[in-house]
């Protein structure tokens, strides 16, 4: 190949499987001329490619990974020549606690080899074996592929799509994308089946966050509460369950808990294993089983009652439900917490050794902890997500929540919350969304079929029609298309039907790979009549298609000002024209719409030039909390109006368009004590009569009678009124281990994946292997070595990958982490890939909620006749059957 890389060359080499390995190093060659740097706003630090001609620019690339939360979307700028993308820096500006960096983790930096990877869909693709008149479902995931034309795809498309909403309606149609108003990944081609008549989405319950909502919002009457990164720091212990912030978000988080440590707070994290930001940042790890924190927590309240330690006047004051004399008006004071803890009525106290038979964690330990939470005066309290992805997960949010309140919250230093920190700043205009003059904000049709929720969960007293319910929850939705219902007998009118005929797969969601059961999401896949995706890679859920459609990236996209409330708004260039023949979603939905006999605009409502605009003109920043006060970001003149060929109206902001564009992001200037400072519940506790809880009682409800009642109507998993200690489904849970099944799963995040997406690139995976993750105890048990090839089992599935034995890791316990792309052996039934989803127990639990931690699997050291390559050396699927 030439050193002179041009867009042409570019292209026809990304096309080949070893160049995914090539454009992995695209940010490590020789150094360029410093003459040349200076041109192109480099450093003499940068490191260029071979045959760079020096004659590119700094673009800034969207890093559009969704890291676990908004608190780590980062700056990317993107060196390219010619249209190819050559190098990636970040953020470079001053780096400081009261205006952070927003520097890009190894996700971040391996944009150019994601963007380009040979796993983009080059061309609209049919399988060889599918025709409308014979399916061949059985064949997907199998068949080989054939290119076709857009017209020819399209048309396909379309005809099965109408076939559908002729033969059997809406209700027909699986939309497996995003779709939530506000979410930036919106899909248009679901505003399209929108417009059609709606759709089914498996969006019930949470898929992130676990348990939570509701038990934060009835027992504390708000919702997504937690203190700022300032305000952090003035806790003296930082008390963490499930955090590590260091895999999970890899942004600036881990700065500012280490910047709280070193301001003299004591950080403490109770995990199943010493992860990466505990063996960081911790002052102390306490290992924990997974699925046992609540017993932990009683085990340590407990202790703080047998020994008066809690804050009784708190609790008095601001509290209902701690105890017979503070009950809600008409509960049974025998109810109360404190008598439960006790064992008054049940006989069994929940002391320091009985929790210890339960979590492993010393009762030694549990006394010291309990102590030192009622000896200090700030504590903030914090769980991470996945604390309560368990079977009757809101049991952990509703000790938690006891714990802090025993404790105190609402003055400063003293917080609670799984959210970790709140970050202000800004609202900006979603990517798909239409404008309207006067505001700037934009409708998409909403789907018909949607009824009423509360907090992801359905709200029966507004739902008027209870048959228009088509929300399918996400952990069972798959076994819930093959037994065609859903829901629980204790629904109004019971379960509901479901005759899924069509499956959309698209708008950046990887459902197949992400769903828990994965191989009954193969089998639904082969059963219905057709299955279509969209997407720019080839991953596992466009392999099972018949049909798929190469999707730009938002690389090939941009020209759009985004935030994600991260107290940063980012610019997005276009850094490249779309690759191959891939096309923006918007345009995909127009040709569909027009086939379909709608109108385009009504599911494409602005075009490309207003989009831009009303990002800038869209956009506010807060700049009082106390008063939730905003006010414009942008500065947009009369020429920049001009300059995009829209209607609109210039406004003063803090930053001119140009000024953006040129910086990249915009970062809210924050100091200690500013208006911005933000401390949860702190109006309340101020004037609990003046400023009540937004709850039932208009206290906080330790006893809260309105979360009961809610998540047991929805039939999952019944709990009660206060936190207590339960067994999970028989078939999964800490207390259910059996002797075919005596381990428990749980899946951390990776710094190689955002979810699934980077899964294809070849320099992460290399950095990261996907392995399991397994106790020196359990391992020896088994005659297993690190390096060795074992067999994952569970009821579900089986799954292939290398050990890795280590002494911190809790006995009793794996981890497999999570997104790894699927790679099924046809023969054996086994997954290469290493998705734990194929393992995963497909059964929610109370709000809906994906009860994934504590599967229970076996895990054994492997002879049979498959080798396990190293993750690096795995090929890229591609489609088979394409002549390149």
């Amino acid at each position: 190949m030439s050193n002179e890389l041009t867009r042409r060359s570019f292209v026809k080499w990304g096309t080949a499987t070893a160049g995914a390995t090539a454009l992995a190093g695209l940010t490590s060659c020789a150094p360029a001329k410093e003459e040349e740097l200076s041109e192109t706003g480099g450093t003499t630090q940068d490191f260029g490619y071979p045959g760079e001609k020096g004659n590119g620019q700094w673009l800034t690339g969207a890093c559009m990974n969704n890291c676990s939360c908004e608190h780590s979307r980062c700056l990317l700028r993107v060196y390219v020549e010619d249209g190819v993308p050559l190098r990636i820096r970040t953020d470079e500006e001053e780096d400081s606690i009261e205006v952070p960096q927003r520097r890009a983790c190894p996700r971040g930096r391996a944009q150019i080899s994601n963007m380009t990877s040979p796993a983009r869909i080059k061309y609209p693709m049919k399988r060889k074996g599918w025709s409308p008149d014979a399916p061949n479902g059985e064949m997907r995931g199998r068949d080989e592929w054939e290119r076709i034309s857009w017209d020819e795809a399209l048309d396909y498309i379309a005809a099965e799509m109408q076939k559908a909403y002729d033969n059997w309606g809406p209700k027909s149609i699986l939309a497996a994308a995003y779709s939530d108003i506000g979410e930036e990944y919106f899909d248009p081609i679901v505003c399209l089946l929108n417009a059609k008549g709606g759709a089914v989405h498996h969006d019930l319950g949470t898929v992130s966050l676990g348990s939570w909502p509701c038990v934060e919002l009835f027992m504390t009457g708000s919702i997504f509460e937690a203190p700022d990164a300032l305000s952090l720091a003035e806790s003296q212990l930082h008390f963490h369950f499930g955090n590590n912030w260091a895999a999970n978000k890899a942004g600036n988080t881990s700065l500012q808990l280490n910047y709280a440590k070193e301001q003299g707070g004591r950080l403490v994290i109770i995990d199943p294993w010493l992860n990466q930001t505990a063996a960081a940042i911790a002052d102390e790890w306490v290992p924990i089983l997974p699925g046992t924190d609540t017993a932990f927590c009683l085990g340590m309240m407990y202790h703080q009652v047998e020994n008066n330690l809690q804050n009784q006047e708190f609790l008095d004051t601001y509290c209902v439900g701690f105890d017979a004399e503070h009950m809600p008006e008409g509960a049974d004071p025998k109810e109360n917490f404190k008598d439960y803890l006790l064992g008054t009525y049940d006989g069994e106290p929940k002391t320091p050794e009985w929790a210890e038979a339960i979590c492993g964690v010393p009762a030694a330990t549990t006394r010291r902890l309990a102590e030192e939470i009622a000896k200090t005066e700030k504590v903030d309290f914090f769980a991470g997500q996945s604390t309560t992805k368990i079977p009757a997960g809101e049991m952990f949010g509703q000790a938690f929540y006891t714990l802090a309140f025993m404790h105190g919250v609402g003055t400063p230093g003293n917080y609670v919350g799984w959210l970790g920190m709140h970050e202000h700043g800004y609202s900006t205009t979603p990517y798909c969304f239409a404008g309207d003059a006067s505001n700037g904000a934009g409708k998409n049709p909403v789907n018909p079929l949607a009824p009423p929720v509360i907090v992801l969960v359905p709200n029966w007293a507004e739902i008027t029609d209870k048959d228009s319910w088509e929300k399918v929850d996400y952990t069972e939705c798959w076994q819930s298309i093959l037994d065609g219902a859903y829901g629980r007998d204790t629904w109004p009118g019971g379960k509901k039907p479901l005759d899924i005929h069509v499956i959309y797969t698209g708008g950046y969601e990887n459902s197949l790979n992400s769903l828990p059961n994965a191989n009954a999401g193969i089998k639904v896949f082969r059963k219905v009549d057709f299955v279509w995706g969209a997407a720019p890679f080839f991953d596992a859920s466009r392999q099972y298609c018949d049909i798929v459609l190469p999707v730009a990236t938002w690389w090939e996209k941009g020209n759009i000002a985004w935030s994600v409330n991260a107290e940063t708004v980012y610019w997005a260039d276009r850094i490249m024209e779309p690759l191959y023949e891939a096309r923006p979603e918007t345009e995909i939905a127009e040709e569909l719409a027009s086939r379909l006999g709608l109108d385009p605009k009504a599911v494409n409502t602005m075009t490309d030039a207003e989009r831009t605009y009303y990002s800038f003109a869209g956009a506010i920043k807060m700049t009082d909390q106390a008063t939730a006060a905003y006010e414009p970001l942008f500065t947009i003149t009369q020429e920049d109006i001009n300059a995009l060929g829209v209607e609109g109206e210039p406004q003063q902001g803090s930053i001119t368009i140009a000024e953006f564009k040129e910086k990249g992001c915009y970062k809210t200037q924050r100091s200690k004590g500013d208006a911005l400072t933000y401390r949860p519940f702190e109006a309340f506790i101020a004037d609990p009569v003046a400023n009540p809880a937004a709850t039932a009682s208009g206290k906080f409800e330790i006893y809260s009678a309105t979360l009961s009642a809610v998540v047991s109507s929805l039939g999952y998993s019944a709990i009660p009124p206060v936190a207590k200690w339960q067994i999970g489904d028989p078939e999964q849970g800490a207390g259910t281990q059996t002797d075919a099944y005596p381990l428990l799963l749980w899946t951390p995040h990776s710094l190689r994946r955002s979810h699934t997406v980077n899964d294809n690139v070849v320099s992460l995976r290399e950095a990261f292997p996907q392995e399991c993750f397994m106790s020196t105890v359990d391992a020896e048990a088994r005659g297993i070595k690190s390096g060795d090839t074992v067999l994952m089992t569970s009821p579900y599935g089986k799954v292939l990958r290398p050990a890795k034995v280590l002494p911190t890791i809790v006995p009793g316990a794996v981890a497999l982490q999570d997104g790894a792309w699927i790679r099924i052996d046809e023969e054996t039934g086994i997954d290469l890939g290493g998705d734990p989803n194929i393992l995963q127990a497909p059964k929610a639990s109370g709000q809906a909620s994906q009860s994934w931690t504590g599967t229970l699997v076996q895990v054994e050291k492997y002879d049979g006749p498959l080798t396990l390559k190293p993750d690096k050396d795995m090929p890229i699927v591609m489609p088979v059957g394409i002549e390149e």
